[in-house]
């Protein structure tokens, strides 16, 4: 670590001696806040270093590039969002690829309706329903009369609300590391009302608000804060009803969408993860500005040498790790969707979906 920091410094000197300072923070078009996290957690017990993504399954290879969230219908059959626009079906057993409907921009979160209709999160376009007929349409583009940049996670509930986040108002899906940079609270989880076709602001002030997922009571919801390594629990039952904690923090890596698996646990997948040399850089703020200038983030970043997906009890205790420190089997995941004997995972950096057998915990 002591040479990594040395190497940055030197190359802070460097920009430093070839640029005013206030160049420089103009240059960044970020106005950044420390970050401070609790110590970068050990990798033993739950956390312990192992390779068990390495044995995923590629489907759809070559045909879904950057395969952000994943829905399964009544029939198994895969849909997820990708950077090409198009929302794509997956045969699982086949790992055909059919594309379905163009939605434009970059899908993200995606979950089913009540009525065999798909929700999905487009960043810039907001919360839109498509129809099995596969019509469009858009249910939510702001809320407080402040518009939506990105559009991000969603769940549905039994009595057919849906909860979803807006990760930040202030940068798009092509800027978005730099809200996470910045440090500051963005974002908002929201809640969309089909019988009324209103939305309304649950929480503002969020770090990077994420991927959301009911409990199997639907007594209260998790919440995914990018930029904070951690889960928050909204109450949405009982006496604590409207409230927010938190489910669990201190996380090995930044937590992107989570997923419930309809019985007794929470699916969290993680697309960067930390070291100690990330950590103490993010809670220097002026060295932000540096790390913000193009390719200098790119240069210190892990997040495309591996792979985690951390599985966590409905008390927020952790249950089973599973990563690819490599990186070479998958990377930057987003998503990990248990079905059955499978957990399927979702990504920004392959062109496919990776299918993984689950082991007995």
């Amino acid at each position: 670590m002591a040479l990594a920091l040395l190497g940055i410094l030197a190359l802070v000197i460097s920009i430093a001696a070839s640029a005013t300072w206030s160049a420089i923070t103009r240059k960044s078009g970020i106005d950044p806040v420390a970050s401070h996290w609790p110590p970068t957690p050990k990798m033993e017990g739950v956390f312990a270093t192992n390779t068990l993504l390495q044995e995923l399954d590629e489907l759809g290879v070559g045909e879904l590039p950057g395969p952000e969230d994943i829905a399964v219908d009544d029939n198994g059959v895969l849909y997820t969002g990708c950077a090409d626009g198009w929302i794509k079906r997956i045969f699982p057993e086949t790992g055909e690829v059919q594309n379905w409907v163009q939605v434009g921009g970059h899908p993200l979160g995606l979950a089913w309706g009540h009525h065999g209709n798909l929700l999905v999160c487009e960043p810039t376009r907001g919360l839109l329903n498509i129809t099995a007929d596969k019509a469009l349409e858009v249910l939510s583009n702001e809320a407080d009369g402040v518009k939506y940049k990105l559009t991000d996670g969603l769940d549905v509930a039994k009595d057919g609300s849906i909860y979803f986040t807006d990760a930040t108002h202030e940068f798009g899906m092509n800027t978005s590391d730099f809200d996470i940079l910045q440090g500051r609270p963005n974002g908002r989880l929201l809640k969309y009302d089909p019988s009324t076709r209103t939305t309304t602001v649950l929480r503002k002030n969020m770090y990077f608000a994420n991927g959301v997922a009911l409990s199997a009571k639907q007594d209260f919801l998790v919440v995914c804060e990018t930029s904070m390594v951690r889960c928050m629990k909204y109450w949405l039952q009982g006496e604590k009803k409207g409230t927010m904690e938190v489910f669990i923090d201190n996380l090995p890596g930044h937590p992107d969408n989570i997923r419930h698996n309809g019985r007794d646990r929470f699916w969290i997948g993680l697309i960067a993860g930390r070291t100690r040399l990330t950590d103490t850089l993010m809670k220097i703020a002026p060295l932000k500005h540096i790390l913000a200038l193009p390719g200098v983030l790119q240069k210190i970043s892990t997040s495309s040498k591996m792979a985690k997906v951390l599985a966590v009890g409905e008390d927020g205790v952790p249950l089973a790790f599973y990563e690819d420190p490599t990186g070479k089997s998958i990377a930057l995941v987003t998503t990990a969707l248990e079905v059955g004997d499978y957990l399927y995972l979702g990504n920004l950096a392959r062109n496919y979906v990776g299918k993984l057998k689950l082991r007995q915990l």
